[in-house]
C-alpha cells in the first residue's frame, strides 16, 4: 500500500514538473518567439511594439484550437501588422501612406540592400517556427496555465517601451502631432513676391533625409561650403531650421503649399494655391526635377495642379544630353543621379527665357540605405570617428557632395540673379540611436542664398569659383 501511494505521488509530481514545464514553452512561444527579429533590431533602432506582442499571445491561445490554415493565414497577418508598425515608426510614414506605398513596391529595389533580406528572412523564420511549434504541441497547449505566459508578456512589453521609447522619440512624437506651422519657404520670404525682384530666379532644393544637426560642428561641416569670399560677395546667406512631420511628400505640401499636409490632399481633380501656381501667376515659368519616376506617389498628377507647368521626372531625362548613358545611383530607390539632375537644373536654369524662373528640384540618392564610397571622399568615413556612426558620415559626404554642386550653380557667371533655398524634408532614418541622436529631433535645416542687390553681372563674371 506505501509503495502504491509513492508510485502515485511521483507521478503527480511527475505531471506537475510535465504540465509547468509546458507553460513555460507555451510562455517562450507566444510572448518571445516572434519577437526576436524586432528584439535584436532594438539594440540598434526599433518603434514600440506593444499591439502586436499582445496579438501574438492572443493567437498563440486560439491557435491550439485553429486550424492549421487558419493559424498561418492570421500568424501571416499579424506579422504584417508587426512590420507594418515597424517601417511606420522607423520611417515616420502614417498608416495611409505606408499602406498606398505598396503599390510602388515593383518600382523599388527593396533586396539590393542585404540587411534587408537578412531580417525578411528572421522575421519568416521564427514566424514559422511560432506556428510548428503551437501545432506541435496544440494539446499540451491547451491545458497549460497562461499566468507564466502573461507574466511574460507583462515583461516584454516593460522592456520593449524601456528600450524604444527613447526621449527623442517621444519628443518628435509630440512635435509632429502639435508643431506650430512653419516652412523655411515662409521664414525666407520666398512666399512674398514684394521681397523678390521682378527678373529673379528661384531655386528650392529639397535634400533628401537632411535633418538639422544637434552639435553646430557637424551642421559645419555643410555650411561652411558656403561660407567662402566668392559666395559672400554675391549673395546674402541666411541659415536656421523648422519643424516638420511626417515623410518626403509631407515636406513638399510644407515648403511647397504653405501648410501640414500630404499628397493624397492634392490627388483632387482642381488646381490648388501653392507656390508654384503663385509663382507661374506672377509671370513665371515653373518647372520640377527629381531624380525617380513621377509615378511614385503620383507626383506627375499633383504636381500640375499645384502649378507646376514643366516637369523633369527619370522617364522624361533619360536619353537627355545632358546625363551619361545608362548611370544610376542608389539602392532602395534605384534612379537617376543627383550630380547628373544638377547639370540639368543648371542647363535649365541657363536657357534663355522671357519670364524669370521657379525651379523645385528634390534630390533622391540619400534615401537609406546608402552606398559606402558612394560619394567624394571627404571625411574618410572608411575610419569613422567624427559621428561614431558610418551611415551618417557616409550620408553627409552625399550631401555635401550635392551642396558644392549647387555652389558652382550660384557662383556660374552666366547665371542671372538667383535665390536659392536648400532645406531638408526630414531626418535621416537611420538604423541605430547614436545615429538617430546626432539630430535635432522633429527639425530640418535650411540655408538661403539672397543675391547682394548691389552686384552687377560684370561684378558676377568676374568672380572665380574656388574647389
Amino acid at each position: 500500500m506505501a509503495e502504491a501511494t509513492l508510485h502515485v505521488g511521483r507521478c503527480s509530481a511527475d505531471a506537475n514538473d510535465t504540465s509547468y514545464l509546458d507553460a513555460i514553452i507555451f510562455a517562450f512561444v507566444s510572448c518571445i518567439l516572434p519577437s526576436i527579429p524586432y528584439f535584436i533590431l532594438s539594440f540598434f533602432v526599433c518603434p514600440v511594439r506593444i499591439f502586436p506582442i499582445a496579438l501574438y499571445f492572443i493567437l498563440a491561445v486560439a491557435g491550439a484550437y485553429l486550424r492549421l490554415l487558419s493559424l498561418i493565414i492570421l500568424a501571416i497577418i499579424v506579422a504584417s501588422i508587426d512590420l507594418t508598425i515597424v517601417v511606420s515608426g522607423v520611417f515616420n510614414l502614417n498608416w495611409y501612406l505606408l499602406l498606398d506605398s505598396v503599390r510602388y513596391l515593383g518600382t523599388l529595389e527593396l533586396f539590393s540592400f542585404t540587411g534587408y533580406i537578412l531580417f525578411a528572412s528572421m522575421i519568416l523564420l521564427f514566424v514559422a517556427l511560432y506556428v510548428f511549434l503551437i501545432v506541435r504541441n496544440r494539446e499540451k497547449f491547451k491545458k497549460v496555465s497562461l499566468i507564466p505566459s502573461i507574466l511574460c508578456c507583462c515583461f516584454i512589453l516593460i522592456a520593449d517601451v524601456s528600450m524604444n521609447l527613447s526621449s527623442q522619440s517621444t519628443l518628435a512624437n509630440t512635435l509632429r502631432s502639435g508643431a506650430k506651422f512653419s516652412s523655411a519657404v515662409s521664414q525666407t520670404n520666398l512666399d512674398s513676391f514684394s521681397a523678390i525682384h521682378p527678373d529673379q530666379n528661384v531655386l528650392v532644393v529639397m535634400i533628401e533625409g537632411m535633418g538639422a544637426f544637434e552639435r553646430s560642428a557637424h551642421q559645419n561641416l555643410l555650411w561652411e561650403i558656403f561660407d567662402t569670399p566668392e559666395i559672400k560677395s554675391r549673395f546674402e546667406v541666411a541659415t536656421g531650421t523648422g519643424p516638420y512631420k511626417g515623410s518626403t511628400t509631407s515636406a513638399e505640401s510644407r515648403e511647397l503649399c504653405g501648410r501640414w499636409g500630404d499628397y493624397y490632399d492634392y490627388l483632387e481633380e482642381r488646381e490648388f494655391d501653392c507656390l508654384p501656381a503663385q509663382y507661374r501667376d506672377n509671370g513665371y515659368e515653373t518647372a520640377a526635377f527629381h531624380a525617380f519616376g513621377g509615378d511614385l506617389f503620383q507626383r506627375k498628377t499633383w504636381f500640375p495642379r499645384i502649378g507646376f507647368e514643366k516637369l523633369f521626372f527619370k522617364e522624361q531625362l533619360e536619353g537627355s544630353r545632358h546625363l551619361p548613358e545608362n548611370r544610376v545611383c542608389g539602392l532602395t530607390f534605384r534612379g537617376l543621379c543627383d550630380l547628373d539632375i544638377a547639370d540639368v537644373v543648371e542647363s535649365y536654369l541657363l536657357k534663355p527665357s522671357k519670364k524669370p524662373k521657379f525651379s523645385y528640384w528634390l534630390t533622391l540618392n540619400t534615401h537609406l540605405p546608402v552606398e559606402p564610397g558612394a560619394a567624394t571622399n571627404r571625411l574618410n568615413c572608411g575610419n569613422e570617428t567624427l559621428f561614431d556612426d558610418w551611415t551618417v558620415c557616409y550620408i553627409t559626404e552625399m550631401w555635401m557632395d550635392v551642396l558644392f554642386r549647387v555652389r558652382e550653380i550660384a557662383l556660374n557667371p552666366k547665371l542671372q540673379n538667383t535665390q536659392i533655398l536648400l532645406v531638408g524634408d526630414h531626418h535621416p532614418p537611420v538604423w541605430t540611436r547614436q545615429g538617430r541622436g546626432l539630430f535635432v529631433p522633429g527639425r530640418v535645416a535650411w540655408l538661403h542664398l539672397n543675391p547682394n542687390a548691389s552686384m552687377t553681372r560684370e561684378d558676377m563674371a568676374s568672380t572665380t569659383i574656388t574647389q
